[in-house]
């Protein structure tokens, strides 16, 4: 059974939009495996609502191919095969780098400095062994980049490509990968703080493919 822990009972009204929101955290954040299922109902007890709005969002995310029906009421992560985990990575390499490309050029200090503290977060979540913060944590540095973009469009292809290949993220625990990841994302900060949208995407593919190697191995 998925880990409901880190989502929360939302308030009563306008409740469409933040429990899809809950929801897409559940699956970004690796909580909810490829295999593992998910129900209107037990969503409904943990986020504390009725099951309309759970149903509204779980039947948006299986129209993006994010979940599957599995049987009846029923529905999960489905499992990807290796012609689509690369079809992902090869899509993710192109929309992602013109995401950074455009940060770049909108770049300022207090968004530099965003992402050192998130990646100060991550180092400490690599020393620890953490994989479930880490896996939060790179989510967090990938999403504040996007964002600055300052492109909906864009943040919005993104996420559905993150929540499709999200679920596998906690195979990246594998040795070494962590702290290589980690440094691709200090080699990203420091292109963008001179502003080099070149040596940003070199560091931003070479992240990418080091991830998309180790889940094909694990896979």
């Amino acid at each position: 059974m998925p880990n409901y822990t880190s989502i929360v009972p939302v308030r009563r009204e306008n409740l469409q939009a933040p429990v899809y929101r809950q929801i897409c955290k559940l699956i970004l954040q690796g909580d909810v495996q490829p295999g593992q299922s998910l129900t209107v109902a037990s969503l409904a007890k943990a986020l504390d609502v009725s099951p309309m709005p759970v149903r509204d969002a779980l039947s948006r995310l299986t129209h993006a191919g994010v979940l599957t029906t599995v049987s009846g009421r029923t529905l999960g992560v489905p499992r990807l095969s290796m012609e689509e985990l690369e079809e992902l990575y090869q899509v993710r390499l192109e929309i992602e780098s013109v995401a950074l490309e455009w940060a770049v050029a909108r770049r300022t200090d207090a968004f530099e400095a965003n992402l050192r503290e998130i990646l100060v977060d991550l180092v400490d979540a690599e020393r620890r062994g953490d994989n479930k913060a880490f896996i939060a944590g790179n989510h967090r540095f990938h999403e504040t980049i996007y964002q600055q973009s300052g492109s909906e469009i864009l943040l919005g292809i993104i996420q559905t490509l993150w929540l499709r290949v999200s679920p596998y993220f906690h195979l990246l625990d594998a040795q070494g990968h962590l702290q290589l990841s980690n440094e691709c994302h200090e080699a990203v900060i420091d292109a963008i703080a001179h502003g080099d949208a070149a040596a940003a995407r070199r560091a931003l593919v070479e992240d990418i493919e080091r991830a998309h190697v180790t889940l094909v191995k694990m896979k």
